[in-house]
């Protein structure tokens, strides 16, 4: 087949533009710019490389130190009244205390429950507290010292975690003849742990979810 001067000229055209196009590609692939380039990107994709490394190397620093501050919340939990309503809590507060003064010869006078207060810096931890006041069993035989060492041994030596507040002394002396009748007015508290409030902007269900997988870790 015999080819044309216009096929020729033509056909050495496209020769030219290719050999136009490699020279291109050769002088911007391995140009000095694109080296430091490509450079860069395997020193950045190295240094992260190594810090996976390094934390996957303190997976189990980090693991303990989980494990550690969930066995601390568990403690505190062991210690905060039981229930999570205020109203029982300050139910069985007074309860305890009516124990604690009956076993040291004392008699709680009145008592009331205070109005239950939010700790600071937390949404799910309630102070409960009740105020009584003490007064000795028997009037003739008061010994009002040695009784309430053993009431606030008591409260010290309580599973729970209990606290004084408050505390005032006040006698009364009886007209028809000189006695003194002191009692003492104290506010203790305790904790209580309620649920936390959901929060508004979560999406529908989200917290369901976040519940079943607390539940599901308190089963493991």
């Amino acid at each position: 087949m015999k080819v044309s001067a216009r096929e020729k000229k033509i056909l050495y055209a496209g020769i030219v533009i290719a050999v136009a196009i490699a020279i291109y590609w050769v002088a911007t692939e391995f140009s000095p710019d694109n080296g430091e380039s490509i450079a860069e990107k395997i020193e950045t994709q190295e240094s992260l490389l190594r810090r996976q490394r390094e934390l996957i190397g303190r997976e189990d620093y980090y693991r303990k130190r989980i494990e550690d501050a969930e066995r601390d919340i568990e403690k505190i939990q062991a210690r905060l009244l039981p229930g999570n309503n205020p109203s029982t809590a300050g139910t069985e507060l007074q309860r305890v205390l009516n124990d604690f003064a009956e076993h040291a010869g004392l008699v709680i006078a009145s008592k009331s429950n205070m109005p239950d207060r939010k700790v600071v810096d937390s949404d799910s931890i309630i102070k409960v507290s009740a105020r009584i006041t003490l007064a000795c069993r028997d009037v003739a035989n008061c010994r009002m010292e040695e009784d309430m060492v053993d009431f606030l041994t008591a409260i010290n030596n309580y599973d729970k975690f209990l606290r004084i507040d408050e505390m005032t002394i006040n006698t009364n002396t009886q007209q028809s003849r000189v006695r003194i009748r002191p009692q003492i007015t104290m506010v203790v508290a305790g904790y209580i742990s309620v649920p936390p409030p959901s929060d508004p902007e979560a999406k529908p269900g989200e917290n369901q979810v976040t519940a079943s997988a607390s539940t599901a870790r308190e089963r493991r």
